[in-house]
């Protein structure tokens, strides 16, 4: 269903603490698109306490006054959230009814880690490459350049990590070979097979795997 800002509260025990990355996930919706729906716990009151959404809700908060993305005021108080939706102003919300003690565990589902994967290194670099290393809406969303380099090095270190156990278990001890490259920085071979893409030791680029 669409529902208006004031139609939603926000839950008085939601763990998740916001802050400046509000703007960063206001900006990255106008420049995409609105996507899942906030989840709301059904209240007779009609101001239905959100379970799953809060940044999204401070994030519309925050559209609906206007964000500045690229330069260009976008958003506003007639922005629409989506071409299908009713009226301007109106979120996408899925009501849900359950007890206040299911809705906490809905919560804190919601935020936790624990039940959450982990992401695959290679293919967030490989992604997020088509935008450009330097992007605005993928430093938005936090990978940017640095962090791009951060991921590459990190699966790189695992990948060299497995490898040297590896060697150490079959090879009665003996530790792998290495090839070094004219700045003195060394490698296993077998990380550029295993990430999309590396960051070049001499320019900075994210280069992809076989350029």
């Amino acid at each position: 269903m669409w529902l208006p800002l004031d139609a939603l509260a926000p839950h008085p025990k939601n763990p998740r603490v916001h802050g400046a990355e509000v703007t960063r996930l206001a900006r990255t919706i106008l420049r995409t698109a609105w996507g899942a729906p906030i989840v709301a716990q059904w209240r007779a009151s009609g101001r239905h306490r959100v379970i799953a959404g809060h940044g999204r809700l401070l994030a519309a908060r925050e559209i609906l006054a206007g964000v500045e993305v690229d330069g260009e005021l976008r958003g506003g108080a007639e922005h629409r959230f989506d071409a299908s939706a009713p009226a301007p102003g109106l979120l996408p919300v899925r009501i849900v009814r359950v007890s206040d003690a299911e809705a906490d565990a809905m919560t804190l589902a919601d935020n936790a880690r624990g039940i959450q994967g982990e992401d695959d290194a290679a293919l967030v670099v490989e992604m997020a490459a088509q935008f450009g290393r330097d992007a605005a809406v993928m430093a938005d969303i936090g990978f940017d350049g640095a962090a791009l380099d951060a991921l590459v090095k990190g699966a790189g270190d695992a990948i060299l990590g497995a490898s040297r156990d590896g060697a150490g278990a079959l090879g009665g001890g003996d530790a792998p070979t290495y090839k070094g490259d004219p700045d003195g920085r060394e490698y296993d071979e077998g990380v550029e097979g295993e990430v999309a893409s590396l960051t070049c030791p001499h320019c900075g680029k994210l280069v992809p795997r076989g350029g």
